[in-house]
């Protein structure tokens, strides 16, 4: 229960993506060291030191890395969000787009939304690829990829159907192609 209790946490799609992890190209240990991390950065997240970025941070944990994504308002907050994430045992890397703006409301939030679940729907649907294997956000339109890919075909499908995705203005891709085992 730890793990789904982690997923829901740290985004509105957490609790399908724990259901379907078995699935994924992970291993159950790299599964389990993954909602560690999650949780650790979570637990930090509502403790007094950083209990202001909780609500304007999401993260996603995949192979231990970390990708940080959100709005701050001060770029001390980003740099407050790196030191945290660069503390937590286990963290190979860390990725921070979190976006410095005071520029973001309830408009661009719903739109993210949207962006976020029309790229489930669309890349669920689409054949020759395990999205499973991909986390993704929007912020302000910009869509952030962390994962794994199976081929650098199936890497240049994902991010031409993020890229060609109504309302995407950009993406920015730290997924990789994992090595042939």
């Amino acid at each position: 229960t730890a793990i789904a209790i982690v997923g829901a946490c740290t985004q509105p799609t957490g609790l399908a993506n724990v259901a379907s992890s078995p699935v994924e190209d992970r291993s159950l240990q790299t599964l389990r060291d993954d909602a560690a991390i999650t949780l650790d950065i979570n637990e930090r997240l509502v403790g007094q030191q950083y209990s202001d970025l909780f609500a304007e941070i999401s993260t996603d944990v995949y192979e231990h890395v970390v990708m940080l994504t959100g709005t701050v308002k001060f770029a001390q907050n980003k740099q407050r969000a790196s030191d945290l994430v660069r503390s937590v045992k286990g963290v190979k890397r860390s990725v921070n787009e979190l976006q410095v703006t005071n520029d973001y409301g309830p408009r661009a939030a719903a739109n993210d939304l949207w962006i976020e679940t029309k790229l489930k729907v669309k890349l669920l649907g689409t054949k020759g690829i395990r999205s499973i294997n991909y986390r993704w956000r929007s912020v302000n339109g910009v869509v952030y990829v962390i994962g794994a890919g199976r081929s650098q075909q199936e890497m240049n499908t994902v991010l031409n159907v993020i890229r060609t995705t109504e309302r995407v203005k950009k993406v920015v891709n730290h997924a990789w192609v994992r090595p042939p085992k």
